[in-house]
């Protein structure tokens, strides 16, 4: 019963949200406006996006396959790549079913037993929660001018000290964190610290965990560059968008971060594909920089579509030559019985 109660949940009530999110971003502009917007915008600028997305998912094949060589198999960077686009195709219907279905066709292509290869999907979120983590700490502490006309003041002087001072906020923040959490760890136990406290640790902890198994890779610095080059590109996919908008075009690093830290939450709707969520979130964080709500759903828009179109494309492409190479592999499995 319960399974059923959680398949008619992801079966009917996530579309009725994205639909509903959906309504709501679009329901306070003007349709004409957006479409004057996306048929003047420079799809130069969204071909290079376009390109920066399919980039990153290739460098995450190639982190994936770092993540697996610890567990004595060779496997190729094709198929991987193959796999995940077949997962990223696969979440546009289904929210969260796409990192079982790549591990299924990883399975099928290169032999990998999928329960060693759902424990490396989870070593390769762990990361990219941290590179989550990080990000939105730097974006909400190097944009606190716009939180306030007080801090404004304070991170707006004009001495040319501003970046310094928000850089070092971010670093004495950050070992302040870590001593403190050393601190409690040591000092507090379990059963001394408040519910809420023991969930934090425990969310830590697992972090800390997931962490440490960069340890067990062949080539740890090797994995820890693909991860960085991979939050890289995602960054140039929402960034080069700017430049296809005059509205955006102006848009800073600063406002790029920003976006991708928006687009995160979005993603963690459990939304089929970003849909709405994508469209509601990220024009809020572009109304930080007061880009106006038709400039913003019109940027959001041409964003997501771009992005989905990669992975309807580039995806559909990836699941018939992975049909392939399961064939390849079936017909020599045959050949070598045969001999």
């Amino acid at each position: 019963m319960h399974t059923k109660y959680l398949n008619l949940t992801k079966s009917v009530l996530f579309p009725l949200l994205a639909i509903g999110l959906l309504w709501w971003a679009y329901s306070k502009i003007n349709f004409d406006e957006l479409l004057d917007a996306l048929k003047s915008a420079n799809y130069f600028w969204v071909g290079l996006s376009f390109v920066a997305g399919v980039i990153s998912h290739w460098l995450r094949a190639l982190r994936w396959k770092l993540a697996i060589e610890p567990l004595g198999y060779d496997v190729r960077v094709r198929t991987g790549f193959y796999a995940v686009m077949t997962g990223y195709l696969i979440n546009i219907v289904t929210p969260r079913l796409g990192e079982v279905a790549r591990c299924a066709m990883y399975n099928r292509t290169d032999k990998v037993p999928v329960d060693k290869l759902i424990g490396t999907v989870f070593t390769e979120r762990i990361f990219d929660l941290i590179i989550t983590l990080l990000i939105t700490i730097a974006v909400v502490l190097l944009q606190l001018e716009l939180i306030g006309d007080f801090l404004q003041d304070i991170f707006s002087r004009q001495d040319g000290s501003s970046r310094f001072l928000k850089l070092a906020i971010i670093l004495v923040v950050g070992i302040g964190g870590l001593i403190a959490y050393w601190m409690i760890s040591r000092y507090f136990k379990p059963e001394k610290r408040s519910p809420w406290m023991n969930k934090v640790f425990g969310f830590v902890d697992g972090l800390l965990d997931g962490a440490k198994t960069i340890f067990k890779l062949k080539k740890p610095l090797l994995f820890i560059l693909y991860t960085l080059l991979i939050w890289v590109m995602y960054f140039f996919m929402s960034y080069l968008i700017f430049f296809a908008l005059d509205g955006t075009s102006h848009l800073g690093i600063d406002a790029g971060l920003t976006t991708v830290v928006m687009a995160t939450v979005a993603v963690i709707v459990p939304a089929p594909g970003g849909f709405g969520s994508y469209h509601y979130f990220v024009p809020l964080g572009l109304g930080l920089f007061n880009i106006d709500l038709g400039t913003a759903t019109a940027y959001a828009t041409l964003s997501h579509t771009t992005q989905m179109v990669m992975i309807a494309t580039v995806g559909g492409l990836c699941v018939f030559l992975g049909g392939i190479e399961k064939r390849k592999q079936t017909r020599m499995e045959g050949e070598e019985a045969g001999a």
